[in-house]
């Protein structure tokens, strides 16, 4: 958590644009993340947990393609919940951490999202991977969509974690939560 809390906390007392204090690269870049989850996701009406909510941008997202959905936000930095429920969005926002709590009972939500959460070079990234995916899979009735950074990028950053997509397929092959269906969209 530290390692999460001393990334973002700098970027959120700064004056900068949403995407910049979430640490991507530009607003097309957080849309284009957003665009693959609903062109491969029918949201409609459909119960979503997009965990490490950050600012509360995606359902800011599904408000302007006016999705119906159930939205249900939770993030570990408590500035970030703040930030979020300021915006007056129509949806809850929980600061907590699902890993350790698990608030939530089994097939809560029909859909979890969790963009970025797993991009920092945590120490334990592949391990932290496979244990999210259970928790996933356990939250999940439906549909877990979540996105990696690619190990083929060019220009990689110290401080990230790049995974390949025959490495991520792999730890998803090994999981005792298998999910029963996978589908990888590279971008």
């Amino acid at each position: 958590i530290e390692i999460i809390r001393s990334y973002y906390e700098p970027k959120m007392a700064e004056n900068l644009p949403d995407y910049a204090k979430l640490g991507w690269e530009s607003p097309e870049a957080q849309k284009l993340r957003f665009d693959a989850f609903l062109n491969n996701v029918d949201l409609e009406g459909k119960s979503i947990l997009d965990v490490g909510c950050g600012l509360g941008n995606l359902l800011e997202y599904l408000t302007e393609q006016k999705v119906n959905a159930r939205y249900t936000g939770v993030d570990i930095l408590h500035m970030m919940i703040q930030c979020a429920e300021s915006k007056g969005l129509d949806g809850q926002f929980h600061c907590l951490d699902i890993f350790n709590s698990h608030p939530f009972g089994n097939e809560s939500f029909e859909c979890i999202y969790a963009s970025g959460i797993f991009n920092l070079d945590l120490g334990n990234n592949e391990e932290f991977f496979s244990s999210a995916l259970c928790e996933f899979n356990a939250l999940s009735k439906r549909y877990i969509a979540f996105n990696l950074l690619d190990s083929r990028s060019p220009g990689k950053e110290d401080g990230y974690f790049y995974f390949s997509p025959a490495q991520a397929v792999q730890i998803i092959d090994s999981l005792p939560c298998r999910p029963r269906k996978v589908q990888i969209i590279e971008q």
